[in-house]
């Protein structure tokens, strides 16, 4: 986590907007709304007429309170808001002996509600969905064993469009946002949004269901790429006597100014046009 200035790449920082059109016509666009102050950051995806909205905002110390992460999930929403909303807030504060306080709030009845706790460790998940569409929403909090208060919050959201009658969009995307206290302040960082194929969600999302656990690295279509790159890497050291190459990145790191870092699926390149035209880089 960190607060230093950093080109602008893929998910973009106050100063530029992006609109992604992917090969299969679903369009991802990455704004600044500066009608908030401060202004709030948002990622939105449109596929199939409906629309997915995550936003983030971040109050600094003072006249508005306390040091205060706000991020918010909408899905199932379209133009003329026919569709069955769903909506959670969740609510990160620093506290002043530099712990971390989280609420969740939801809106809708969820399919699917548990929680589990063990180590230090409280894992909450939510899973949702309407048609074709399907998330999870993970709100996980670490402390110390003598600590009331979490040191470390994570938020997962993962978003599912399943083309089960074949004219639809079939397509997957996650987002992680890490939280955390850098230098007495509340700092955060967020991977993503990144492309999955719609069977690893759905089989990530049955399984933290099933296990009550998770992690980031749970997707098995993630995990099977890194196990190819490691096998690669490998067999190339065996066949050469230079140094093992650094792991290939899917995104760089983006610092933004509002104290968060972005790491998105830019495969690392600058970018500074308004549309975008992105292929999967999975089959």
């Amino acid at each position: 986590m960190g607060n230093s200035p950093s080109a602008p790449r893929l998910l973009g920082n106050e100063y530029y907007s992006y609109d992604i059109k992917l090969n299969n016509g679903a369009n991802i666009s990455v704004s600044t709304d500066r009608s908030t102050l401060p202004p709030r950051w948002k990622l939105v995806y449109d596929v199939d007429g409906m629309t997915c909205t995550l936003s983030i905002l971040n109050t600094p110390d003072g006249k508005l309170g306390p040091d205060t992460l706000f991020i918010a999930v909408e899905d199932c929403t379209t133009v003329f808001l026919l569709q069955r909303l769903e909506k959670f807030d969740i609510e990160v504060i620093k506290t002043p002996t530099n712990g971390l306080l989280s609420s969740i709030t939801e809106y809708r009845n969820v399919l699917k509600y548990g929680q589990t706790s063990s180590g230090g460790v409280t894992t909450e998940r939510w899973v949702y969905g309407c048609g074709t569409r399907k998330g999870l929403l993970v709100v996980q909090s670490k402390k110390q064993s003598n600590e009331k208060q979490s040191y470390m919050v994570t938020v997962a959201h993962y978003y599912v469009n399943s083309d089960s009658n074949g004219i639809g969009v079939d397509i997957g995307f996650s987002v992680v946002v890490k939280i955390g206290v850098v230098n007495g302040q509340l700092d955060y960082s967020v991977d993503g949004p990144v492309e999955h194929p719609s069977s690893a969600l759905l089989y990530l999302i049955e399984e933290v269901c099933r296990t009550g656990t998770w992690k980031p690295s749970a997707c098995p279509h993630c995990k099977n790429i890194q196990s190819q790159q490691r096998r690669l890497l490998l067999s190339e050291s065996e066949d050469s006597e230079t140094n093992l190459p650094t792991l290939p990145s899917y995104g760089g790191q983006q610092y933004a100014s509002n104290k968060g870092r972005f790491n998105g699926d830019g495969i690392g390149s600058m970018i500074r046009a308004k549309n975008v035209n992105f292929n999967k880089w999975w089959r």
